[in-house]
Order: C-alpha cells, then structure tokens, then sequence
C-alpha cells in the first residue's frame, strides 16, 4: 500500500483482543484525498473462529474525517472498530 499510495501510513496501531481475536498484528491507516484505507487482521467469524485474516478496508472520509491522535490509542482502536469491521 505504502508503495501504490506513495506515503507511508498515517497511523499504525498493534491490534489486541479489543480489535481481533488472535496473535497480536499491525493495523495501518492511510489517507488518500477522499478515503480512509485500512489494512489489518480481521477476524474469521466462521466456523473456525479463531482464525485471523488480513483485510482491506475503503471508508470514505465523509464518514469520519479525523482520526485519533497516535498517542490515543484506546481512541484509534475504536475509530478502527467502527469503521472496517462489516
């Protein structure tokens, strides 16, 4: 993403059981003009509940323009929640 966005993640977060289920992994939030891009574990909700999946989220900035601070990270895990979680 990094590459075909040509920034480097506005905020990185390491996931923990109040985001997914399963090993701990990195959620990376980029922005583009119009769009929040998210890329991190997701949880399987399937029969093998305890699998974890990486996903790739779209929002649109109209939905939540502003992310947390870093440093809020209780903040960003709930802005992360809300808006990749379908």
């Amino acid at each position: 993403m990094t590459e075909h966005l040509g920034t480097a993640p506005e905020r990185s977060l390491l996931s923990d059981a109040a985001v997914v289920t399963g090993p701990a992994m990195t959620h990376r939030v980029w922005r583009t003009p119009t769009h929040a891009v998210v890329l991190g574990p997701a949880a399987d909700n399937g029969p093998y509940g305890y699998l974890t999946h990486l996903q790739l989220s779209l929002t649109p900035l109209t939905c939540a323009p502003e992310l947390p601070l870093a440093a809020d990270e209780n903040a960003l895990d709930a802005w992360i929640t809300a808006h990749v979680d379908w």
